[in-house]
């Protein structure tokens, strides 16, 4: 009975080992031998100019943004601009009364007028007793009085002169005029009030010439150098981008957010506006032909970071590279490619040194 069931056994193996053997044809270990190809895109090492970018967001002010304020005591008779309103240089904004400085400019141009008169005789009277005093018909004393008479009137024409000046500028000052081309921000002040020195009128906002005020961390401020280039941004101007310079650098850190901040001086390219978002990035190098790859061909493996580069048509080499930047997708090679050579992108993780490949139409 035992030896029946070895007999069985040993035949039951026998079976199964014709079977296995008849099925694995040639054709079959070819198909093995073709699953085994993992399926891979690729792309080229190209040459590309890059740029090593600080992004932020910031703010854009402007450069002039002035109150107005009154520089005489008076009555305020007339508001030419409401807010809102756009002016030129040199336009009429506001009216003051000019009353009493247009009766201080007739005082003073009438007294003027008295004191030639005066000195013009006085001139003569001591030109005459200087005559006198040569043949000593005129006393000394007499001579010298009208001499200090005519010093004083002199004296007297010239705070005239200087009264007729202030009563001017006071009347000049009583129409403000609009020091550049800008907006009205704010009416202080209506027809009717009585305003004295110092008190605002109006402010006003200068929106061409604008600053961009650009915060960076205090931990990247040693990248940052006056002159380099930058791209500006606003979202309330969508798809527009103007490039400028950084002109200055401000010294000190933020004490509440320990932030450096950058400035380019720029002319507002149309509908920006003065205290509006704005995103900015900073060229701070420029690395012109350098190799790159998409990051995705970048794999870490126990030699290092490496790429898998086509080998042929169907194979690929391991080669261990030295990476650079990342940027907007694709990897900065230093070494360990050249221009031209194939790498592979989507499918690197799966692969090894000399890993079949079937390459996907379209990589």
């Amino acid at each position: 009975m035992r030896r029946m069931t070895q007999r069985a056994l040993f035949g039951g193996f026998s079976l199964l080992a014709l079977v296995l053997t008849t099925g694995c044809g040639d054709e079959d270990i070819e198909g093995a031998s073709e699953r085994e190809a993992i399926a891979v895109t690729t792309a080229p090492v190209v040459l590309r100019d890059l740029e090593s970018r600080l992004e932020t967001v910031g703010r854009v002010v402007s450069e002039n943004a002035p109150m107005l304020a009154s520089e005489v005591n008076a009555r305020v008779v007339a508001v030419h601009t409401e807010e809102g309103d756009a002016v030129a240089a040199g336009q009429l904004l506001l009216e003051q009364d000019e009353t009493a400085f247009a009766l201080a400019q007739r005082e003073a141009e009438a007294a003027i007028e008295g004191l030639k008169v005066s000195i013009a005789n006085e001139q003569r009277r001591v030109a005459r007793y200087r005559d006198l005093k040569t043949t000593n018909a005129m006393s000394q004393e007499r001579l010298d009085d009208a001499e200090a008479k005519l010093a004083a009137d002199r004296a007297a024409l010239t705070a005239a002169e200087a009264r007729l000046d202030i009563a001017r500028d006071r009347l000049e000052k009583a129409r403000l005029l609009a020091p550049f081309d800008a907006v009205v921000e704010r009416r202080y002040v209506s027809v009717g009030d009585y305003a004295r020195t110092g008190e605002p009128l109006l402010s006003l906002v200068d929106t061409q010439s604008l600053r961009a005020e650009l915060p960076f961390p205090e931990t990247i401020a040693h990248w940052l150098q006056v002159g380099q280039d930058v791209r500006l941004a606003s979202p309330v101007a969508p798809g527009l981008t103007i490039e400028a310079t950084l002109d200055a650098i401000r010294p000190q850190v933020g004490s509440l957010n320990r932030a450096v901040v950058a400035i380019a001086n720029v002319r507002n390219p149309g509908p920006w506006r003065p205290d509006a978002t704005i995103e900015a990035e900073v060229i701070v190098d420029r690395r012109p032909s350098s190799l790159v790859v998409p990051s995705a061909a970048l794999v870490d493996r126990p030699a290092g970071r490496v790429v898998y580069v086509l080998d042929g048509t169907d194979r690929v080499r391991q080669q261990l590279v030295e990476q650079g930047e990342r940027l907007n997708g694709t990897t900065e090679i230093l070494s360990g490619l050249e221009a031209g050579q194939t790498v592979v992108n989507e499918g690197a993780h799966y692969l090894s040194d000399g890993a079949l490949v079937q390459v996907r139409e379209g990589s």
